[in-house]
C-alpha cells in the first residue's frame, strides 16, 4: 500500500467484526512498527503497552468507557453536546450529540480482535533521578508516534483501529483499571488502542480543518499562506510511489542536511499529512510554527545547544553512562560520545525547515471545563506525537532528510524563551519539539538496542513478557 493512501485512507474504527481474528504475522508487523519510532536522546522507549485478551479486564474497560461517556456528554451537554461537533453538518449535530450520551460508541474494546492499553512513563526506566525533563508532555508524544505507525501498518493489511481513551479518563477507574493490569505507580495507563476488522468499511470521516487555520509562518498568528493562493505557478509534484511498511521500517532520520533548497510543495505536503493524524473528538489540539528565518533558526540551536552545560543532563558522563542499560555494554561509551557531539541540536542550523510543534490541553475550547476528576491531558500530547509520526513518514517516503530535536523544549525554562520568541501565548501552548526538514546529509547512526517486542509488549499484565519478538524473527527468515 502506497505510504500516502494510508495516510489519508486510514479511519478510526468503532465496530469490529468479533468473527475475524488478526492473524499473528500481522499483529507481529503491527508492534514491530511500534518500535520504528525516533527514540528519545538518551536511546529508550518511554512506553509500554499491555495486550488484553482476558474477558474481565476487557468488559471492565468496555464498561467504564461507557460510564465516561455518559457522565461527559449526559451531565454537561450544553459544554460537551452539540457545540463540539463544529465538523458536522448544523441539522445533524443534535441527533449525533444525543447518541453520545448513551456511551455505546465506546465499548468496542468488548469487540476488537486485539485490545492493547498504552502506558507511558514517568521516569522508570532510570535506576535513579530522571536526567532528561520534567515535563510529561515531552515523553507522551513518543508513545503517539508508536501509536501511528501500527495503525498506518495495520490499515495496509485491512485491521482498523481506534484508540479509546474513556475508559480511563477519569482518575478512579485509572487506578482501577492499573491495579488490574498490575502497574506500577510510575507507569500510567492511557486508554484502550483497538485493533480488529471493521464490520463495513468507513468512507467518510470527520471534516478537517485547513493548513492556514494551524500553521503560522515565522511568528504566531500569521498564517500559512498555500500554494495554491500564491501567485507564481503552483509546482509540479512527483509522489513516489512508496510502500508504507517499507517506509516506516527505514524512516530517513539524519544527523546533518546538505545545503540546498527543499521543493516547496514536499514542505506543504508533509503538513497536510499532519492534518490526517487521529486527534481526540476532531479538535484542533495542536499547532505548527514554520520556520526558515536564519536568525530564529540560530536561536532555535541555542536553546537545544546549551543543553551540554547543564547539571545532571550531559556534563556528567558517568551519570549518563548510567542510563544506557539498554546498549550493548560494549558499546556504551560510544553512545554517549555520540549524544555529546551529535545528539544536541547540532543540525538545527542546516535544515531548510523547520517545524515548531505544540499541543494543547484546554485552549481548543470556547466554554469553561470543570475537568470531573479527569486527567484528558495526556491524551492530546499522544494525538499530537501521531500528527508528528505522520509528518516523518511523509517526508522520509518524499526523500527528505529527518530530525527532530526536544532539547530546545525540554524543561520550563527553555520552553518559555522558545514560547515568548515567537510570540506563542504561554499558559494555554506546550513546546514538544522542532522537526526539521532538509536535503539529507549524514544518516543518523542507531545505537545498538538490547529493548526487544516482547518487553515492549506485555501479555494480560505488567511484566510477563510477550512472544512478538519471536513471531517477527521467524516472519524475516530469523532464529
Amino acid at each position: 500500500m502506497n505510504v500516502f493512501q494510508a495516510i489519508y485512507e486510514r479511519r478510526s474504527i468503532r465496530v469490529f467484526d468479533e468473527q475475524r481474528k488478526i492473524p499473528d504475522d500481522v499483529v507481529a508487523r503491527m508492534m514491530n512498527a511500534a518500535r520504528c519510532v525516533l527514540r528519545i536522546p538518551t536511546g529508550e522507549f518511554p512506553f509500554r503497552f499491555v495486550v488484553v485478551d482476558e474477558k474481565e479486564t476487557r468488559e471492565t474497560l468496555a464498561q467504564s468507557a461507557k460510564e465516561v461517556a455518559m457522565t461527559m456528554f449526559g451531565a454537561s451537554f450544553e459544554v460537551f453536546g452539540p457545540g463540539h461537533l463544529w465538523y458536522l453538518p448544523e441539522d445533524t449535530r443534535l441527533k449525533v450529540a444525543e447518541y453520545t450520551t448513551t456511551g455505546d460508541l465506546w465499548t468496542y474494546p468488548r469487540e476488537a480482535a486485539l485490545v492493547t492499553v498504552p502506558c507511558y512513563t514517568l521516569g522508570a526506566w532510570v535506576d535513579s533521578i530522571t536526567n532528561l525533563s520534567d515535563q510529561i508532555d515531552f515523553f507522551m508524544q513518543y508513545l503517539g508516534m508508536a501509536v501511528q505507525n501500527m495503525w498506518l501498518v495495520g490499515y495496509k493489511y485491512g485491521v482498523g483501529s481506534a484508540y479509546n481513551g474513556m475508559p480511563l479518563l477519569d482518575v478512579r477507574r485509572r487506578e482501577k483499571s492499573a491495579e488490574m493490569l498490575g502497574l506500577p505507580w510510575s507507569w500510567d495507563p492511557t486508554g484502550a488502542l483497538c485493533f480488529g476488522y471493521a464490520k463495513e468499511k468507513r468512507y467518510y470521516g470527520p471534516a478537517r480543518t485547513a493548513l492556514d487555520e494551524v500553521v503560522f509562518e515565522e511568528y504566531w498568528g500569521v498564517p500559512y499562506e498555500r500554494l495554491a493562493f500564491r501567485e507564481k505557478d503552483y509546482e509540479d509534484m512527483d509522489f513516489p510511489d512508496k510502500e508504507v511498511e517499507e517506509v516506516v521500517e527505514n524512516l530517513n532520520f539524519v544527523d546533518s542536511f546538505e545545503k540546498g533548497a527543499v521543493p516547496e510543495w514536499k514542505i506543504e505536503k508533509v503538513m497536510d499529512c499532519a492534518l490526517w493524524g487521529p486527534v481526540p473528538e476532531n479538535f484542533k489540539n495542536w499547532r505548527i510554527v514554520l520556520i526558515r528565518d536564519k536568525e530564529s533558526k540560530e536561536f532555535v540551536k541555542s536553546l537545544a545547544t546549551e543543553r551540554i552545560h547543564v547539571p545532571w543532563i550531559h556534563n556528567w558522563g558517568e551519570f549518563l553512562y548510567s542510563k544506557m542499560g539498554h546498549v550493548e555494554e560494549e558499546a556504551r561509551l560510544e553512545e554517549v560520545d555520540h549524544l555529546f557531539t551529535k545528539g544536541l541540536g547540532s543540525w538545527i542550523a542546516e535544515a531548510d525547515t523547520l517545524l515548531l510543534v505544540l499541543t494543547t490541553t484546554f485552549n481548543w475550547r470556547d466554554q469553561p471545563y470543570p475537568g470531573m476528576a479527569s486527567g484528558s491531558g495526556h491524551m492530546f500530547s499522544i494525538s499530537t506525537g501521531c500528527v508528528v509520526q505522520n509528518m516523518i513518514v511523509a517526508a522520509s517516503a518524499l526523500g527528505l532528510g529527518v530530525a527532530y530535536d526536544v532539547w530546545c523544549c525540554s524543561d520550563q525554562r527553555v520552553g518559555a524563551f522558545l514560547l515568548d520568541y515567537f510570540g506563542i501565548p504561554q499558559t494555554t501552548w506546550i513546546p514538544l519539539g522542532i522537526l526539521g526538514l532538509g536535503l539529507p546529509g549524514e544518516k543518523m547512526r542507531e545505537a545498538p538496542l538490547t529493548r526487544s517486542l516482547n518487553s515492549l509488549f506485555y501479555e494480560e499484565v505488567w511484566g510477563v513478557e510477550s512472544h512478538y519478538e519471536d513471531t517477527y524473527r521467524q516472519l524475516k527468515g530469523g532464529v
